[in-house]
């Protein structure tokens, strides 16, 4: 399985858990592969000619881009790999170090949509490295690759202005979004697939915060005013 870069979802496989808040990374990617009208499959441990296999369990759905996929559709020149582990989200690094080892990518190639619940829905928050902010998933990640530095899209799940459900943490991103949350989603969705696209073809990670850090805020405009405010949580 030839690739060159790979963008990986964080999210819980399961019908139970489709469209949850936690699964905020993989309700983008399957926006991402609708655009360019791909599927994801389940992973072969052995690729058809027997070239590439994976040790262990890596339990994972793909789906590869080859090319461009029509006009606005390209994701650039390379292969690109789409990754929706079948793990849990506590999980996630047993799904990104082999498919990274097995390409022979560094932790750089690797480009990770994370759901935040310090961010309100609609906010997202582009970095090349950093902390996990508490997320299971990213720590995860970090210990497989023993590494922080793989660029990273948080998409807020946070509670929208007024809202007050009661709920725990736990309880509040195992939870479906909310009817009168959906228009923002799909907006922030949508965003957050272009600047996937965009990071695919070679756009910076830097010009990428520039242009989209702060998508959502009153202004509703991304770029350096909505990007200052940005922290790494």
């Amino acid at each position: 399985m030839d690739h060159r870069r790979v963008v990986l979802g964080i999210g819980n496989p399961g019908p139970e858990y489709a469209e949850t808040r936690h699964n905020a990374g993989f309700i983008v990617l399957d926006c991402l592969a609708a655009r360019l009208g791909l599927s994801f499959r389940r992973l072969e441990r052995r690729s058809p000619d027997g070239e590439r296999h994976f040790s262990g369990k890596v339990k994972a759905a793909v789906a590869l881009v080859e090319g461009a996929r029509g006009p606005g559709r390209s994701l650039g020149p390379d292969p690109v790999l789409l990754v929706k582990p079948l793990t849990y989200v506590n999980l996630s690094g047993e799904v990104a170090a082999p498919l990274l080892r097995a390409a022979g990518l560094s932790p750089a190639s690797l480009f990770v949509v994370v759901d935040d619940l310090n961010l309100p829905l609609g906010r997202i928050r582009i970095r090349p490295s950093g902390s996990t902010g508490g997320h299971n998933g990213l720590k995860s990640i970090e210990q497989a690759l023993c590494s922080d530095a793989y660029p990273r899209l948080r998409l807020g799940i946070g509670r929208l202005a007024g809202q007050d459900l009661g709920e725990s943490a736990a309880d509040f991103v195992l939870a479906r979004f909310l009817p009168e949350e959906r228009e923002v989603l799909r907006s922030v969705v949508e965003r957050c697939a272009d600047v996937a696209t965009e990071w695919c073809a070679g756009t910076s990670v830097e010009t990428l915060m520039e242009r989209h850090n702060g998508f959502g805020t009153s202004t509703g405009s991304a770029g350096r005013d909505g990007a200052r405010g940005d922290r790494e949580s």
